[in-house]
């Protein structure tokens, strides 16, 4: 799980240090791939019985997964 959460602002960084658009939009979809992981070790911890705080930690993914599908958007907005 840590993995996982480390890897998504980790790529939106290297995403932002590229050079082009087309190279940002990529990285920020392995940002959305690692967030969507992340997802599912929740998800899978919480059955398992090692969260009691799964619902909060889904809304907090939830909240991030909207914040990167908008930077997404908008800079494919902005792509002529």
């Amino acid at each position: 799980m840590q993995r996982a959460a480390v890897s998504v602002p980790a790529n939106i960084a290297e995403g932002f240090a590229r050079n082009g658009t087309k190279e940002l939009l990529h990285f920020l979809s392995i940002a959305a791939g690692s967030l969507s992981e992340l997802d599912t070790l929740i998800e899978l911890a919480a059955r398992l019985g090692y969260l009691n705080n799964a619902e909060e930690l889904n809304g907090k993914v939830d909240e991030v997964s909207g914040l990167l599908m908008g930077l997404s958007a908008s800079i494919k907005r902005r792509t002529p």
